[in-house]
């Protein structure tokens, strides 16, 4: 009979200790989700006004930037001053499962209600999974402002560190395409935009 009560006992005391672990488990889901997410400026394109004489001459020197940084042309259409790259690779995370870390450029250079001209630069980002070719996602280029760069732990591993080093390679292939038309750099302007994220 004593071993009976303490049986129930025991069992009584086992069923009170599994809800808190419930509870605790359900405490830290919402906790790393709440960490993984976050606020994010993505770019959607830079911008750039010029005079209609070095239209041409512009064209020019994004081609041959976008060559010069290894990249492959899908599109050069030198009538209508349009040039889309392939996915270049520019890095991979080293997470499970594995993805490869793609940068795509779209360039315009067209004639705007003004009389000017304008170049048009659009980034956009494709991460793959290594392990199933079918499950990938494609969004703008996320920036993060020196701060984050310095402070967020997100920029130091994973899938935020590819971003840095996407937003970086892509500011390059800008700052070339400024210099080689003797424009100042902030003569090429951001089209941003607020965007929530998971593990950036």
């Amino acid at each position: 009979m004593y071993w009976a009560k303490d049986w129930s006992l025991q069992r009584r005391g086992f069923v009170s200790l599994k809800i808190p672990k419930q509870v605790l488990s359900i405490g830290i889901v919402c906790l790393l989700l709440s960490a993984c997410s976050a606020t994010r400026t993505s770019l959607i394109d830079i911008k750039a006004t010029i005079e209609p004489s070095s239209a041409e001459k512009a064209y020019k020197a994004i081609v041959m930037t976008l060559l010069d940084k290894g990249f492959d042309l899908k599109m050069n259409d030198r009538d209508l001053r349009v040039a889309t790259t392939e996915y270049k690779k520019y890095t991979s995370a080293g997470v499970w499962p594995p993805f490869d870390f793609y940068l795509q450029l779209k360039a315009v250079v067209r004639d705007t209600q003004d009389g000017k001209y304008q170049i048009a630069l659009t980034p956009k980002i494709k991460e793959q999974n290594r392990i199933n070719a079918s499950a990938f996602t494609e969004h703008a280029v996320i920036i993060y402002s020196e701060k984050e760069q310095k402070e967020d732990y997100a920029t130091k591993s994973g899938g935020g560190k590819a971003m840095l080093e996407g937003q970086l390679l892509f500011l390059s292939i800008v700052q070339s395409i400024a210099d080689a038309l003797s424009l100042p750099a902030d003569q090429f302007k951001q089209n941003l935009e607020q965007t929530e994220v998971v593990g950036m």
